[in-house]
């Protein structure tokens, strides 16, 4: 078999590519006598304790096979967890469970990190784009693409190589993929070169009356229906995708899973979700959502618009931005903020805020008290139609933001 000496990613941290770094090298391998042919792709990715990505790099394979050596350069100091993977025919097939890089400065030997073969999950391609993260579904004729709360409908555009697809109506607004990378302009603002993220380790959909979830995880399908009496589980079968709904049969199961990149809210809390989802088992279909609605406040940081009904004051910046760890940062408009974020299945709490004691002008300090107040208070939120952030105290918004 060809055999490559390194497969060296070239990474530089997020942050800063001046940063101190530290390599982190090891090789990949699983255990099936099955080849990867020679425009497999690995993928590698570097995230600290909050979730957030802060180094990314894809290689191609080049025709070698397993185990495969890798070499990334990682930010120098702190706490990291790595994933890797190996995309094969437009999907990642090879995924690793997350490793833990201790917090140091010296290099990093991981040794074999060991790969299982996934299926793909969920309903989208998530694509990280500097500080924003967007997902792209293909659908009959076309792609939606979500940024944050705002889903948009895409339509192909001709092109040399790979596949673009164009919003409709707004030509300056189209995403451009040449396989695991992807070139994105959102109403002419051009973000930095998306790249293919790593899937998450499950996905889950849900409903009411009566309840029910249905998890993916570990190459099967579980669902627990009729509140827990009806249990089923069966091997994750490769989906298909009919008229924008990505597709899952359970072989040998009465189990069918349906998809749609859509924002859906729970009918009983009215939490918003990315996906609808929809089983049919036992001769009924049944609605509910499917994924994680912290995905929805992560893919990008939120610029405030007005607190407590008031708008902002005029060239004051007054920002927030979610982590998938459960942390949010940001600035009132004088002094900058930073605490921890509770997401439960009702709704969205923020713990105390530590903030910086810088004094400003009487008008903005007032500003000030008026967000912290209001986040203090937030017990859920929504997102308005237009992708807007609405955070919601007792019934009111009390803090809107958009992107």
């Amino acid at each position: 078999m060809k055999r490559i000496t390194a497969l060296v990613l070239c990474a530089l941290p997020l942050a800063a590519a001046a940063q101190d770094t530290r390599p982190v090298s090891g090789s990949l391998a699983y255990r099936e006598r099955i080849a990867l042919p020679p425009e497999a792709r690995m993928l590698v990715e570097l995230r600290d304790d909050t979730g957030a990505l802060v180094a990314r790099r894809a290689a191609p394979t080049e025709g070698a096979q397993v185990p495969l050596p890798f070499a990334v350069a990682a930010p120098s100091g702190p706490a990291l967890s790595l994933r890797a993977g190996l995309r094969v025919g437009g999907a990642v097939r090879w995924l690793s469970l997350p490793v833990t890089i201790e917090a140091g400065t010296d290099p990093v030997t991981l040794g074999m990190v060991p790969l299982r073969g996934v299926q793909p999950m969920g309903v989208a391609t998530t694509f990280s784009c500097g500080e924003l993260t967007a997902d792209l579904g293909v659908v009959e004729g076309g792609a939606r693409l979500r940024v944050g709360g705002r889903y948009l409908d895409l339509v192909p555009e001709p092109t040399a190589s790979g596949a673009k697809y164009v919003a409709s109506g707004d030509p300056e607004t189209w995403i451009w993929t040449k396989g695991d990378a992807a070139t994105l302009r959102l109403s002419g603002t051009a973000f930095p070169e998306c790249t293919e993220t790593l899937p998450g380790e499950s996905y889950t959909a849900l409903g009411n009356e009566p309840g029910w979830t249905l998890q993916i995880a570990g190459g099967q399908m579980r669902y627990l229906g009729d509140y827990g009496e009806t249990d089923i589980t069966a091997p994750l079968p490769e989906p298909e995708t009919v008229d924008g709904v990505r597709r899952y049969a359970a072989e040998g199961a009465d189990l069918v899973l349906s998809l749609r990149l859509d924002l859906c809210h729970d009918d009983m809390t009215g939490m918003p979700y990315p996906a609808r989802a929809t089983v049919e088992t036992g001769g009924r279909r049944l609605s509910g959502c499917g994924g994680d609605p912290m995905d929805l406040l992560t893919a990008h940081p939120w610029w405030v618009a007005e607190i407590a009904g008031q708008g902002v004051i005029d060239a004051s910046t007054v920002t927030l931005a979610f982590t998938p760890g459960g942390r949010v940062a940001g600035s009132a408009g004088c002094n900058r903020f930073s605490g921890g974020v509770e997401m439960t299945g009702e709704g969205l709490h923020f713990a105390p805020l530590a903030v910086t004691m810088m004094a400003c002008p009487d008008a903005l300090m007032a500003q000030e008290r008026r967000l912290l107040d209001a986040l203090a208070r937030v017990d859920r939120f929504d997102i308005a139609p237009d992708g807007a952030l609405h955070l919601i105290a007792g019934g009111d918004t009390v803090v809107t933001a958009r992107r």
